[in-house]
């Protein structure tokens, strides 16, 4: 038993051992953060672009205009950094979803993709920003629950698709890899291990994939995935975490979890962001060395550690970060 638990532990760290014996191999990799805020407007979030040089600087480049009374949160770039789509939600009116033109800095939100009376939720697009999956409450004919969506963007136009939603059952939270075959979710279907549990849908063969060695018989969340749908990060509030909620990643190749030494806390971490190429992880913390309640954290793989980010938080709530690189 012991040799066996070394050889677990030896295969499991082998990615983070390989980062570690050759930094030359990984220089830093410039990024851009996409986030929500509550710094400038107490009652009501907007969203933020930060810019970091992959090391220890980063500051503010720019932000999605908005008006009085309207909140912005959880927003997603897509891999080309062309796109941001994110969720609004005007006061007293149900969740849309809007797309904003990265080059033109303005909305370029089609008109019929808020067509639902029912709140559209938690987007996310593929890498070239030309497909958006959102959840949407309580659609016609679904009955009163969460279903995922698919819409084209350059066609302007829904997409059709079969095995993914479920009468009886939510499906919400998604998140597309960046090469637009891997839907990651999460779902309260029968079958799971209890409580919200993750699974895949494969777009290529049009059919759900339960993920039992991730999942556990507590809350598993907000997924994200590497490019190419290998690495799955989450969050999750099992009982063999530091404490609150934590954030792990999988290695659906190797059927293991990666380590991630320094991200998780006595906390709640939440809502983690992976690069597409799995180098870095942002995430957000409630841990107390931050600047506010709630926290935005960066973490190179590479390094193993967490990087400084000058200027990335607030004295109030920064949340919902997106992370790619820019190329």
């Amino acid at each position: 038993m012991r040799c066996r638990f070394c050889l677990y532990i030896i295969v499991a760290a082998a990615p983070l051992i390989a980062f570690a014996q050759q930094p030359a191999q990984y220089p830093p990799r410039k990024l851009l953060i996409a986030f929500s805020s509550y710094r400038d407007r107490p009652k009501h979030a907007q969203v933020y672009f930060y810019e970091h040089d992959g090391v220890a600087n980063g500051k503010i480049v720019g932000s999605i205009d908005t008006i009085q009374n309207r909140q912005d949160y959880h927003p997603v770039l897509s891999r080309n950094g062309k796109i941001c789509v994110f969720a609004s939600e005007l006061e007293n009116q149900t969740s849309k979803i809007f797309v904003y033109d990265m080059t033109q800095k303005k909305l370029v939100t089609p008109a019929k993709l808020n067509v639902s009376s029912g709140a559209l939720l938690h987007p996310t697009i593929d890498g070239q920003g030309k497909t958006i999956a959102f959840a949407a409450w309580d659609k016609t004919g679904a009955g009163q629950r969460w279903d995922i969506d698919l819409y084209d963007l350059p066609e302007q136009k829904p997409i059709a698709f079969t095995g993914l939603n479920h009468v009886k059952f939510d499906e919400r939270m998604p998140a597309l890899s960046a090469d637009g075959r891997w839907l990651a979710f999460v779902s309260n279907m029968k079958g799971g291990l209890g409580g919200p549990d993750i699974y895949l849908y494969d777009r290529t063969a049009g059919k759900t994939i339960a993920l039992p060695e991730i999942n556990s018989p507590n809350l598993d969340v907000t997924p994200s995935m590497s490019a190419d749908g290998n690495l799955v990060a989450f969050a999750s509030d099992r009982t063999t975490g530091l404490g609150g909620r934590d954030i792990y990643l999988y290695d659906r190749a190797k059927k293991s979890y990666l380590p991630l030494p320094g991200v998780n806390s006595v906390a709640n971490e939440q809502s983690p962001s992976l690069s597409p190429d799995g180098r870095y992880l942002t995430f957000v913390s409630e841990r107390f060395k931050g600047e506010g309640e709630r926290d935005i954290f960066v973490y190179d793989r590479a390094m193993q550690k967490l990087l400084p980010t000058p200027g990335l938080n607030s004295k109030r709530e920064d949340m919902d970060p997106c992370v790619i690189v820019v190329e």
